[in-house]
Order: C-alpha cells, then sequence, then structure tokens
C-alpha cells in the first residue's frame, strides 16, 4: 500500500488486487504461510497509495506530499494531528485521508476525518501481545472475525473525494469473503481464500461522475475467517496527506518490536515524504528509564526507517509537559502545604515538583538524538508555560489540559497542531519545489 507523494509515481499492479464494482475475485497465492486469526505472513506488496490534492494554491506546487506521523496517545486522538492536516491541506491542497487502523480497536485511536463503527463480532490483536511482530501493519492491530455479516464503517458528513480505497487484508487458506458498500450500494465483492497465505490490498474505483463517499462499510459474507490491517483512503494528484497512527501508551519501543525488516516494508509500503515520530510522554513516566539505553533504542529505529525510505524525510516531536496529580492536602501550621502547582512561578524558573524527572530527560534525549541526526526537533514542551505549564494549563480558561495533566481537551491540541503545522510548513514547500533539505536553525 502506498501513501502518494507524487514523486513515487502510480500504484503498481504487483501484490495488489484492484477489484471492479460488483466482481468476485480470488486472490493469487502469496509466498509465505502462517497461524492465527488467520494470520497470514508479511509479503511484499505494492504500496499503499494515499494521494493528494488536485489544485493546490500554491505556486510551485507540482506533486502530493504524504506526511505519516507516529506515535502515542497524543496522535491517536487525532486532534493534534487534525489540526495539523486541516491547515497544511488549506495551504496546500487536499490529498487523501491518509491510512486509518481498521474498525474499532481502542477507544482512544480516533479520526477527525471519518467516524469509524464495527459490530460486535469483531476482535482485535494488538501488537503488544503478538507473539508473531511481523503479522503486524503500522496500525498496530489487526481486526478479525469468523462470522458473518459482521461490518466495519467509516462515516462522514461531508463527501470524502477520493481516486481509490485500499483494504489491506490477509489471504489464505479457509479464509472468508467480503463485500464492499459506497454510500449503500455493492462496489466490490471478493474472495480472500488462497493457496498461500499472504497480505494484499483491495482496491476499490469511484464511479464515473463521483463527488466522493459518506459511507463505507466492509462486510463479511461467509462465515470463515477474515483479517484487516487498515484501510487507505487514497487522492491523486497534488496536496497533502497526513496520516495519522497512534497508540495509546506506546513509546519508541512500540516500533521496536517489529522486526526490522517488517518495520521497513511496513514503512516503505506509505512511502511517506514525511515520517514525524512523537513519542516520549509514556517513556517520561517510567521511572526505571535508562537514559543512554533509551537513545540507543530510538536510534536504531531511526536507522531502519532511513534505510527504508531513503528519500523521506524526518522529523522529531519532542513530548510535551506531563505532570502527575500534586496530592491532597490540609493546611497545617507545622506542615505547610507546596505551592500551588498552577502559580505564576518566579521569573526565569521551570522547575515543578510534580512533573516526573524522567519526563525532562527524555526530551533532553530527543533534542540531543536529533541534533546528531540533524533532524528537525519540534520542542512541544516549549510552547506551554514554564514551571508547572501542565497545571497551568488546565487552570486555564478554557481549560488547554485535562485534569489527568497528561492529555490535553480540543482546544490544548489545536493550539499545539497550529503550532506543529507552522513548524512544518517549510519543510513541506522545500519538497514541493525539490529542494533537499531545509534547516530550522
Amino acid at each position: 500500500m502506498r501513501l502518494p507523494g507524487g514523486r513515487r509515481g502510480r500504484l503498481a499492479a504487483f501484490g495488489a488486487a484492484i477489484l471492479l464494482p460488483v466482481t468476485v475475485v480470488a486472490l493469487a497465492p502469496g509466498a509465505d504461510g502462517e497461524t492465527s486469526v488467520p494470520r497470514p505472513a508479511v509479503a511484499a506488496v505494492a504500496p499503499l497509495r494515499i494521494g493528494g490534492a488536485e489544485a493546490p494554491p500554491v505556486r510551485h506546487a507540482r506533486r502530493a506530499v504524504s506526511v505519516l506521523q507516529i506515535g502515542d496517545s497524543h496522535t491517536a486522538a487525532d486532534q493534534f494531528t487534525g489540526t495539523a492536516r486541516r491547515i497544511l491541506q488549506e495551504r496546500f491542497g487536499a490529498g487523501g485521508i491518509g491510512y486509518l487502523a481498521a474498525g474499532t480497536p481502542h477507544p482512544g485511536i480516533r479520526s477527525t476525518s471519518l467516524s469509524a463503527s464495527a459490530s460486535a463480532g469483531w476482535r482485535y490483536d494488538s501488537l503488544k501481545r503478538a507473539t508473531r511482530p511481523d503479522l503486524f501493519g503500522l496500525s498496530g492491530y489487526v481486526a478479525g472475525t469468523d462470522r458473518a455479516g459482521e461490518t466495519l464503517s467509516f462515516a462522514s458528513e461531508v463527501p470524502v473525494a477520493y481516486t481509490a480505497i485500499e483494504i489491506d487484508a490477509r489471504t489464505g487458506p479457509g479464509m472468508g469473503a467480503v463485500a464492499v458498500e459506497v454510500d449503500g450500494a455493492p462496489v466490490l465483492a471478493a474472495s480472500l481464500a488462497a493457496g498461500i497465505a499472504e497480505r494484499k490490498t483491495l482496491t476499490v474505483r469511484p464511479p464515473a461522475g463521483s463527488a466522493g463517499f459518506r459511507r463505507l462499510v466492509i462486510r463479511t459474507t461467509e462465515a470463515r475467517p477474515v483479517a484487516f490491517l487498515g484501510v487507505g483512503i487514497v487522492r491523486a494528484g497534488a496536496g497533502v496527506t497526513y496520516s495519522s497512527l497512534g497508540v495509546p501508551g506506546a513509546t519508541i519501543d512500540w516500533l521496536g518490536r517489529y522486526p526490522e525488516a517488517t518495520l521497513a516494508d511496513n514503512v516503505r509500503r506509505l512511502a511517506p515524504d514525511i515520517v514525524v515520530l512523537a513519542f516520549g510522554t509514556n517513556e517520561g513516566f517510567d521511572a526505571g528509564l535508562d537514559p543512554a539505553a533509551y537513545e540507543r533504542r530510538y536510534a536504531a529505529v531511526l536507522r531502519v526507517i532511513r534505510r527504508a525510505v531513503p528519500g523521506a524525510r524526518l522529523v522529531m516531536i519532542g513530548p510535551p509537559q506531563a505532570e502527575r496529580a500534586a496530592p491532597a492536602c490540609k493546611p497545617d501550621p507545622a506542615r505547610p502545604c507546596p505551592a500551588d502547582p498552577a502559580a505564576q512561578p518566579p521569573e526565569g524558573a521551570d522547575a515543578c515538583p510534580w512533573r516526573p524527572p524522567q519526563l525532562d530527560q527524555v526530551r533532553a534525549v530527543q533534542r540531543r538524538l536529533a541534533a546528531a541526526e540533524r533532524i528537525p526537533f519540534w520542542d512541544w514542551w516549549g510552547i506551554m508555560p514554564a514551571g508547572c505549564g501542565a497545571s497551568r494549563w488546565m487552570s486555564a480558561d478554557p481549560p488547554l489540559m485535562a485534569k489527568d495533566r497528561i492529555h490535553f481537551t480540543k482546544a490544548g491540541y489545536r493550539i499545539g497542531g497550529q503550532a506543529f503545522a507552522g513548524f512544518l510548513e517549510p519543510e513541506l514547500r522545500a519538497l514541493l519545489r525539490g529542494d533537499d533539505a531545509v534547516s530550522h536553525h
């Protein structure tokens, strides 16, 4: 599967089944075997192209730019990324929605572009508990069922323009069949049974004159196993596609769970022009964190991604401020309460007794690594107030931080997304001009 940046051209035919409306297709066998839900082995296939827009308002825009952000719950909620996506698409043109997890694997994984829902018969395998991490896509989840009539649905209040819908599925012996409906009309029917297990892309093209879809439904039609790794909404042309793949609770070690070849293949399939890594909050609450070992593991992930997509630009987002909740305190002359964490700190002070010390270490490690690797580093922390910035944002009117002092409100994520879009804009402009590098220093 490929999330289109225009420089990589058209979707290759190898490994992808393009399915015409209301056509039953038995997908060709692959190269490797496997077991589980069922768990076909990951085979090399054509990348998913998640494409760009058709009429960008920028003079030098000549092609699409695909941004892939991978991170933790801040990314998974798609409030931060949704804001950045909207701003960049307004400026450079609207590409496709991008790559999404299949179904509803976790309540913290959402999309601001599409409302996802699923019937009750689906189960979700997580990379976190996987004994075969080589069988997972970048969403980190696999949606599976062996019941007929189960559905995965994606809905929008406004038409979603697309040139292709690409469904990342598994094929293999004994697999079931699926049908796809767009706005209530059947557009695809396919058998996932094949002699050898592998990973395949099912592709749906829009009918002539289509303005887009409001509702996409994937429906199982047999009481046999099916498994889906993700769904891509492609709009070929020029403009920005911004895929947001986050997992609540994730650290950079989430990507380290993949075998190197699998991580490289997963990133290569999406063919991003810019890869944004947004981790650090959960590492910052790990009391046993070894900063030196953490830096080595993060650097190892960077090396894999660079080898997978050597022409892509890497960007790192540092962790925002976060705090543990201040304990309840009753005034006592012999033991006064600590200062209100939401109070204005002394001039020049940035310490906060409620912030885990490891969070400062994570930020320092990431900044040092980004400088050593010549990767642009956006300091989310720095746009927040000094001192106990999380508490101060929680006490703002309207609140910008949730009561847990870790996550943000919609307004808080909107501020972060706006700032990051401004940081990322020079990278997009350089890509559209064909420049090799951009400096943020």
